[in-house]
């Protein structure tokens, strides 16, 4: 435990553990084997799974061009540069009015002879956000997309980035190669570099693993039992046997529905062992891995206390597994209680590095699964199991686990709701039975 107020976590792991458009082609010798190298012009991003911004001050003055829009009303001047190479681009941005972005496609200084970039603004709360796409011509008959944002410079909270634009690369390269006789590809952003990390889909699953399914330049890896590593010298991406000798590294585990959970064995917070999935036999249990630093996974406790709430006495169990920080025993304890969270959690106080969520491979939460405790089953992941449908999917999951009809539970919002109206026409009637002894009364008086 790196905590010392942590409790004890030990966790025994099964055998498991153990639209582009290509503008070149060509071929690089690379030692016993060719590598094959295709650019695309965009789409890159999304192939390798995500980006990472680069930042462009807009601190450069008009002389940077040579020839600029007419009627700018208030231009701002800076540079994308990417690599050994710039281009320059005006950020019109009037007070009132539409604000527009000129890029220097061709590298000439006019930016009168380009094509036009995409610049959008979207309302986010009280705030603008800006986004949009454009191109850039690299040389050699190659033309690439750059995607690129902008947060409201009247921003308080982003003030430190109201003379900037943020922008990526989208256009890249697909490297085809071989591993012990088997074909794979790897997508690379802009040009690879020192700090290139490979997506290699191992799996063919069209999903990429962070953590089973990359590797680095420099850095030895073993896919499919030979130890290979991705070298960059000059520019040059090459391919060769490492002299260092690693294990196979494992497969990413499939949490997909229908497949079977990963057992482990772990203990709660409360000193509780669980023998995951058979300490859950006779019912289905909903892994939870969350933290209280995470607004999303707050977000879904609601969900989860009324699914609870309803049918936990029918056969539904939930299992939380903190990424919180060293040192937050006590802080998760106050959260549960005051949020009023009575399943079991195991906390190590790792975050990201929990043994639980590496050997899940998990790099995001909400991460959730439902489990079968009898088959060890997956009945469902992420996709069924948020939202304020989550009650009445447990509903139907037990019912057919257990081949019986269980009736609908009471939302305690309508039951609240109910409460209100009833105390309401109990004081209307009480009022209707005062205002009628009141008009008996008069009468009597009368007569």
């Amino acid at each position: 435990m790196s905590s010392s107020h942590g409790p004890r976590l030990a966790v025994v792991v099964p055998a498991l553990l153990c639209c582009s458009v290509l503008f070149c082609c060509g071929e690089s010798d690379v030692q016993a084997q060719t590598l094959k190298i295709d650019f695309l012009s965009s789409g890159v991003s999304r192939k390798i799974g995500g980006y990472r911004p680069i930042r462009s001050q807009m601190d450069q003055e008009a002389d940077i061009v040579e020839a600029a829009p007419e009627d700018l009303q208030a231009a701002r001047y800076g540079f994308f540069e990417v690599g050994d190479q710039k281009w320059a681009y005006i950020l019109d941005e009037p007070e009132e009015g539409d604000s527009k972005l000129y890029i220097d496609t061709n590298g000439d200084g006019d930016l009168t002879n380009d094509p036009e970039a995409e610049w959008k603004s979207s309302k986010q709360g009280e705030y603008t956000m800006y986004s949009g796409s454009g191109e850039i011509d690299l040389g050699d008959d190659k033309i690439g997309t750059i995607n690129f944002f902008r947060f409201d410079p009247n921003d308080e909270r982003r003030q430190s980035l109201k003379d900037t634009i943020l922008f990526y690369t989208d256009f890249g390269y697909e490297y085809t190669f071989e591993l012990d006789g088997q074909e794979f590809s790897t997508f690379v952003s802009g040009s690879p570099s020192q700090s290139t990390r490979f997506p290699v889909d191992r799996d063919g699953n069209g999903k990429i693993s962070r953590r089973f399914e990359t590797a680095s330049v420099g850095k030895p890896f073993n896919f499919t039992g030979t130890t290979y590593v991705f070298e960059l010298k000059d520019g040059a991406l090459s391919l060769e046997e490492a002299a260092e000798e690693l294990e196979q590294m494992q497969m990413p585990p499939d949490l997909t529905i229908g497949k079977q959970a990963l057992t482990f064995t772990a203990t709660t917070m409360d000193g509780d062992e669980i023998n995951f999935p058979d300490s859950y036999a006779g019912k289905i249990v909903m892994l939870d891995f969350w933290a209280t630093w995470c607004g999303p996974c707050i977000g879904e406790i609601p969900h989860m206390k009324k699914a609870y709430a309803n049918w936990h006495e029918n056969g539904f169990d939930i299992l939380g597994i903190s990424f919180d920080r060293a040192d937050m025993e006590e802080k998760i304890l106050a959260f549960l209680e005051k949020n009023e969270q009575p399943w079991p959690q195991i906390y190590e106080g790792k975050m990201w590095d929990t043994t639980l969520g590496n050997m899940h491979d998990v790099s995001g939460i909400p991460f959730v699964l439902l489990v079968d405790g009898d088959s060890g089953e997956i009945l469902a992941t992420a996709r069924q199991l948020r939202g304020p449908g989550l009650s009445d999917f447990i509903k139907a999951q037990l019912e057919q686990k257990f081949d019986i009809e269980l009736e609908d539970k009471p939302d305690p919002a309508d039951e609240e709701e109910a409460s209100k109206e009833a105390s309401k026409e109990a004081e209307d009637k009480e009022a209707e039975d005062e205002d009628s002894e009141d008009k008996d009364g008069a009468g009597e008086s009368e007569e």
